[in-house]
């Protein structure tokens, strides 16, 4: 069973990212704005868009997990 990672999004709640299989962040022109986006692959196939403060949540949780690893 990996480790959690536990990741607190403002819209979605909480999220263990530990069952993530991958995670790709882009800037997507939606509604006539450019909005920071994350595409989300749970390891089971399921997929999830996270948008704007959900997304910037899940990069902060990703960058903070990267840095402590080095």
């Amino acid at each position: 069973m990996p480790q959690p990672i536990f990741c607190q999004t403002p819209t979605k709640g909480l999220l263990n990212l530990a069952y993530a299989r991958q995670i790709r962040f882009r800037n997507l022109h939606i509604n006539m704005a450019w909005q920071f986006t994350c595409f989300l692959t749970w390891s089971n196939g399921e997929k999830e868009i996270f948008i704007n403060k959900d997304a910037q949540a899940i990069n902060q949780t990703i960058q903070k997990i990267t840095q402590t690893k080095d």
